[in-house]
């Protein structure tokens, strides 16, 4: 019954204090009042009654209104004291004494709920009768460890005493019995210790020492000391403690550093107030239990008293979590205790650290579910320590230590081969070996499973089963044998999150997962599951980071999340199991049309507004957010490049959505040539262009060979990228834009100039300037005039010269940090042309003084200004700042897998180093350079074919 009023629950009570009895109405208004008397006290206790008796009424009907009754000068409620629950606890105490059982006080114990008159306003009759029931209750624990010492169980009274004196300082009766307990477990020392720690709490909070039967137990207590320190010599039985972890593992390769860890991190916290706590998370199959295991025999020496294993079963397919409750009762047994009954799991927690308090304990708790199943078994004492394993990351432990398990090198998986399947088998065939490490992805559960096959198979070859792994379809059959399967191990934590009972972010996450395997991206950014699960971006990310937390995602970079290759294989069955490719398509589309979008962004970011940028991005790209500037671009550009590139792969083998790929790919152009990343430029538009043909889209094509005309130009390609460009501009001319015919004429313009074919060049360009000018294209204009600059510096350099100049000009005029770039650049390769490195070297810097101050990052700008800056060192015999700045153009290049340049760049660095009379060094690095440039049209190649040819050794 809910009594709302505190004055209401007052009232009843005083009435069940004095139940079977008549109160005054006297007693009742100064019990309720005290001495704020209301102005009529009997009316304002008839009005409370009356309220009682209604709510009583409500809950029994008549009869329990008729429970309180009118009595001359008071009321009565007509309860007899036998039928309350003091009473029956009473009862049971008389049972117990009679019994004289430790069980015969548990069952009293377990008719104990809560504190006596919670929530009760207290007055001086129900103090009284509080501290009555608590003394009860005292005495009953006192009895029930005086009756479990009687039996034989002394480590149980000092589990339930110590926890007991802690709210009960003074009782000397308890402290008689810890004393006694800690006596007959032979742990003299720490009795003494009990007995000094009782005579100053006596001392200091009533005056007084200990009564003379504890001063006789301490006279006992010092007398064994003395015969101990007697007969040290000989040897003392101790009592058994329990040692039962599993046999350590026979093969642990390649987790030596993290045995280490968990000792360093459980002696790094041995001296905090609280035992260190080692939490092992990662995926299933990744050998959690195995590195706990290893761990605890490593260290077990440490904790004298026990070692204990736990199953949690937080992910054992078939079994429910086990209880925590369930779980204390487990260790208590363990300890050789019987466990009492308890109410909850916060007091069978306070049980089992008071049992553990003096211990020195390793508890391992094996595959935990949550941070909530583990709180109630940890100990609080510096001398025990916990190892907990589990597929989450159990973040909610406070203080704990963590140690993230992730899949072998590549070294431990190539010996657990050999451990497995026998000596040599790596040796026999090692490439075989590496690509099936490879393809277990450095799982222990996947290597030990492949090599016992192996072992198990003499016929077999490694090379036999890495090719029956390597069909991502049926890898998962191949890696079972008895009871041991990856499969089963991913899809008990799958299940877990997509059983009928969880809870929505659980149901989100196994909708994520299975999306997983619909598109296969390296990685996942939040806003790309959030379309292809069709949620809102924060759905999205809760899901992500819960199997981030149940270990089938990784998280590599903030925002960005990926899964073990054998995660992503299970994911895939799920996709098709479930029907899931059926919506596949309009998840990939949803998908395909937010990174469409979001290259656009870029696009825009990257490209001054005109005809360009307009033919590049001419869609809609309201689904993806505003970029701010060029450096979110190319960031932003530079994180998704694998997984656009997975995209485009993908599509070569089985298309998607061609019409959004067709609008990604041509926006994607500005960034892959500003980061001179020639390869993925030719890859993407190889596909762009195969798609465009066969969906008749002229436009795509023209825009697929005019791209591919680009990358063959920045890879010296000359004759390639000319075929492309004129393919293009028939095509482009059909279209009818002028302004992308006259910018194709230009580049073959250009071309023909690079390939020597000077006239036509010369006829080419030139009416491309007349275009231009009648047109008022400023921009064009400057840029025909580099171009025929470039083509006369080999005939009149000072025309060249004035040529650049002109184009610098307009570059300045129209405050175009582009234009103004590249005429630095030509105005200094015309000087070093002039034979004037340090005007050219002038130009050379402010050239790259624009490519920083305008966050350009254009890379075939920026390399050719590099190698001009070379050039203009080495002619002026600087050769070691010339070698470093070559050594930086070098490294550059080779990232971007740009090895045009790097050519370029060895040539030069040749030439540096055989001025340096280094000329063994030189020939190393000429012969780079014709390796890099022998195939493409670059000038002067017989030049270099001489240089190799008068220096071979």
């Amino acid at each position: 019954m809910r009594l709302g009023a505190a004055k209401d629950r007052a009232l009843l009570a005083e009435l069940l204090v004095h139940a079977g009895e008549m109160v005054s109405t006297d007693h009742l208004a100064d019990r309720l009042w005290g001495t704020s008397q209301r102005a009529d006290p009997i009316n304002a206790v008839q009005v409370r009654v009356s309220r009682l008796r209604r709510q009583l009424r409500s809950v029994a009907g008549p009869a329990g209104a008729a429970l309180v009754q009118t009595r001359p000068g008071g009321y009565e409620l007509t309860v007899t004291h036998a039928r309350t629950d003091a009473a029956a606890y009473e009862a049971a105490l008389e049972s117990a004494a009679e019994a004289g059982t430790s069980e015969a006080y548990d069952r009293a114990e377990a008719l104990w709920r809560g504190e006596p008159f919670a929530g009760v306003p207290m007055t001086v009759c129900l103090a009284a009768e509080f501290a009555r029931l608590e003394e009860l209750r005292a005495g009953a624990a006192e009895a029930r460890a005086s009756a479990a010492l009687a039996a034989g169980r002394p480590a149980e009274v000092v589990a339930t005493i110590t926890a007991f004196l802690e709210r009960h300082p003074l009782r000397e009766r308890s402290h008689e019995l810890l004393i006694t307990a800690l006596r007959d477990l032979g742990r003299t020392p720490e009795a003494l210790a009990a007995y000094g720690r009782l005579q100053a709490i006596l001392a200091d909070e009533l005056g007084t020492g200990p009564s003379g039967a504890l001063r006789a137990l301490h006279l006992e207590l010092l007398r064994a000391e003395e015969e101990d320190e007697a007969t040290s010599g000989l040897p003392t039985p101790s009592p058994p403690c329990p040692a039962q972890l599993p046999p350590a593992p026979t093969l642990l390769l390649g987790r030596a550093l993290e045995v280490a860890e968990i000792g360093e991190k459980l002696e790094a916290n041995a001296f905090a107030s609280a035992s260190p706590v080692v939490v092992i998370s990662g995926m299933g199959g990744v050998g959690k239990t195995a590195l706990a295991v290893s761990a605890a025999h490593r260290w077990a020496p440490r904790y004298p008293d026990g070692q204990l294993f736990l199953r949690l079963h937080g992910s054992t397919s078939g079994l429910d979590p086990q209880d925590p409750m369930e779980l204390v009762d487990a260790v208590v047994r363990s300890l050789g205790v019987t466990p009492p009954v308890h109410r909850d799991a916060d007091e069978a927690g306070a049980f089992l650290r008071s049992l553990l308090a003096q211990r020195r304990v390793l508890l391992v708790l094996d595959d935990a579910r949550s941070a909530a199943q583990v709180r109630t078994l940890l100990p609080n004492n510096s001398g025990c320590a916990v190892i907990v394993t589990s597929r989450m990351r159990l973040a909610a432990i406070d203080d704990a230590s963590h140690v993230a398990l992730g899949p072998l090198t590549r070294h431990a998986c190539l010996a657990v081969l050999d451990a497995v399947a026998g000596a040599g088998t790596v040796a026999a065939e090692p490439a075989a070996s590496a690509r099936l490490a490879e393809l277990c992805g450095g799982l222990p559960l996947a290597l030990r499973i492949t090599a016992a096959r192996l072992a198990g198979r003499p016929s077999w070859s490694v090379s036999s089963i890495a090719e029956r792994l390597a069909s991502a379809n049926q890898r998962l059959d191949e890696l079972e044998l008895d009871d041991l399967s990856v499969r089963a191990t991913l899809a008990v934590t799958y299940r877990g999150l997509a059983r009928s009972g969880g809870s929505l972010r659980e149901r989100a996450a196994a909708r994520a997962f299975c999306c997983l395997g619909m598109l296969d991206l390296p990685q996942f950014s939040v806003p790309v599951m959030a379309r292809l699960m069709d949620a809102t971006e924060r759905e999205a990310r809760m899901a992500l980071d819960l199997l981030v937390d149940v270990a089938l995602l990784h998280e590599v970079s903030l925002g960005y999340y990926t899964p073990h290759d054998l995660v992503r294989d299970y994911a895939r069955e799920i996709a098709r199991g479930q029907n899931a490719l059926t919506q596949a398509g309009g998840a990939i589309e949803r998908a395909l049309e937010w990174y469409a979008a979001m290259v656009g962004r870029s696009a825009m970011a990257l490209l001054a507004e005109g005809p360009e940028r307009r033919r590049r991005v001419p869609y809609s790209c309201d689904d993806a957010p505003t970029v701010a500037d060029e450096r979110e671009a190319l960031a932003w550009c530079d994180e998704e490049l694998i997984n656009l590139m997975a995209i485009a792969n993908h599509h070569a083998q089985a298309p998607l959505d061609h019409i959004h790929f067709l609008r990604l790919v041509p926006a994607l152009f500005p960034y892959l040539q500003r980061r001179g990343r020639t390869l993925e430029l030719q890859r993407f538009n190889d596909i762009a262009l195969a798609v465009a043909r066969s969906t008749h889209n002229g436009t795509a094509e023209a825009q697929a060979l005019s791209d591919l005309a680009a990358s063959h130009f920045m890879c010296g390609r000359f004759e390639g990228a000319l075929s492309c460009n004129e393919e293009a501009a028939q095509l482009i001319r059909r279209l009818g834009d002028t302004a992308w015919e006259r910018k194709a004429l230009g580049n073959t313009g250009m071309l023909l100039q690079l390939l020597g074919r000077n006239t036509e060049a010369v006829a080419v360009l030139e009416r491309i300037l007349t275009l231009a000018r009648e047109e008022g294209d400023a921009r064009d204009e400057a840029i025909c005039l580099s171009h025929l600059g470039n083509l006369h510096e080999s005939d009149n350099t000072h025309l060249a010269m004035e040529l650049h100049r002109r184009s610098l000009d307009i570059g300045i005029w129209h405050d175009d940090p582009v234009l103004q770039q590249a005429a630095h650049c030509n105005v200094g390769y015309a000087h070093l042309s002039l034979n004037q490195p340090e005007a050219a070297l002038l130009h050379f810097d402010a050239g790259m003084r624009l490519l920083g101050s305008a966050g350009n990052g254009d890379w075939h700008m920026e390399s050719q200004t590099r190698l001009g800056l070379v050039r203009g060192l080495h002619r002026l015999d600087r050769n070691g700042p010339a070698e470093q700045r070559c050594k930086e153009l070098m490294d550059l290049a080779r990232n971007r897998g740009d090895t045009y340049t790097e050519g370029l760049a060895h040539w030069e660095y040749g030439n540096i180093l055989a001025a340096s009379q280094r000329p063994s060094e030189a020939f190393t690095h000429w012969k780079q350079a014709w390796d890099a440039l022998g195939r493409t049209e670059v000038k002067g190649l017989e030049d270099l074919e001489a240089l190799i040819a008068g220096n071979q050794l």
